[in-house]
């Protein structure tokens, strides 16, 4: 998709009528999501240990009925609940699904404990504090499905009372991938597939969502201590001067700040601290050459601690064919998945007018745009 041709749909009002209008806005594209999404379900059973073709709706029926994520949205994002129940209702279908569409990472770890044959690589992500003019930057490719090409939207939601404006990245139908709000608070997130999940956590589009609505870092902080995960990722929290980067999972949520690169983060797919792993992954899934070759190439291109880093830099870091076979910008699926597409890029300028640099679709074939807060 040409970032000029990205959707922007603006959220106003009560949660539930911030939901409608997305539904309504976005109703052709959400039933497209919606019927890739779930095609996609049966798309790793012919690998996997099993061999068993799935059914959509059994496996479905089976992913709700042993899990509560339910619980613990109602718990800690009830206003996001509402929003989704007005999603289901603008775009004229079924909660199920569109709740769903929330849960994809979850459905993803749901489906690795079955033996599916999911990949576990996915995104690739950065923080840098205090470069020119004292200007910080985060953001990160966001590696999902090839099929939601075409599918992907800006969110913007407008401030109220709690919480502030927000740009949000995502595809049609889900509440957000990733973002930054107006008071220079961005958040990325990298699933981190080996490390401990909860089938009663809160899952992570809620947790970005939350985050988001956030004033500051120390309360964005707080927030991540607080809940129980739904499933383990790397969560990168910048503001201006400030990253912080956290592996959380069901078990544990860790800090990770390298002694190296003065304040600099980077992170892909396995865990760099946090050891609270499973044991349902083999091998070969925990620490592959993929997720490898994606942070040695970031990180030899913007972790010179003496290099001053701009835009540029950050830009062709994350449009990187380092490695040919393990490129950190996927516009081709290497390893015959699902998952190899980066369906967007996002760099946050955390300066005194935070700024979104995005790409809609893979950075080294997709020309970014800034996109300002207005409110």
């Amino acid at each position: 998709m040409k970032t000029t041709e990205l959707p922007i749909i603006e959220l106003s009002g009560s949660p539930r009528e911030r939901g409608r209008a997305y539904g309504e806005a976005g109703k052709t594209q959400i039933a497209a999501v919606i019927e890739c999404w779930r095609a996609d379900l049966g798309n790793f059973a012919q690998n996997s240990a099993t061999a068993t073709a799935i059914d959509s709706n059994e496996y479905l029926n089976k992913f709700f009925s042993q899990t509560d994520y339910l619980s613990a949205i109602k718990q800690w994002a009830p206003d996001l609940l509402e929003e989704v129940k007005g999603i289901a209702e603008g775009a004229e279908q079924t909660f199920e699904n569109i709740l769903g569409l929330q849960l994809m990472d979850e459905e993803w770890a749901f489906g690795l404990r079955r033996s599916l044959n999911k990949p576990t690589t996915k995104c690739t992500a950065f923080g840098i504090p205090e470069q020119a003019h004292g200007v910080s930057y985060a953001g990160q490719n966001m590696d999902i499905p090839s099929w939601a090409e075409g599918k992907q939207v800006l969110l913007r939601v407008t401030p109220t009372e709690q919480s502030p404006e927000m740009l949000i990245f995502s595809i049609a139908g889900n509440i957000g991938l990733n973002g930054l709000n107006s008071k220079g608070l961005g958040v990325t997130c990298n699933t981190l597939a080996q490390l401990n999940g909860s089938t009663a956590g809160l899952p992570v589009a809620f947790i970005v969502r939350s985050v988001l609505e956030k004033h500051s870092i120390d309360q964005a902080e707080r927030f991540l201590r607080s809940i129980p995960h739904a499933s383990g990722q790397n969560y990168i929290l910048s503001a201006p001067g400030d990253i912080r980067c956290f592996e959380c999972c069901g078990t544990s949520v860790v800090r990770y700040a390298p002694d190296t690169h003065q304040g600099r983060v980077f992170h892909t797919n396995h865990p760099l601290i946090n050891q609270d792993e499973c044991d349902i992954l083999p091998p070969e899934k925990r620490r592959s050459a993929n997720t490898v070759a994606r942070f040695k190439s970031i990180c030899c291109r913007l972790g010179d601690s003496i290099a001053t880093i701009t835009l540029d830099d950050i830009k062709a870091a994350l449009a990187a064919h380092d490695d040919p076979e393990n490129p950190v910008s996927r516009n081709i699926d290497n390893q015959g998945s699902s998952i190899g597409y980066t369906a967007g890029a996002s760099i946050y300028e955390l300066g005194l007018k935070p700024k979104l640099h995005l790409a809609a679709g893979p950075p080294c074939e997709t020309k970014f745009k800034i996109f300002e807060f207005k409110y």
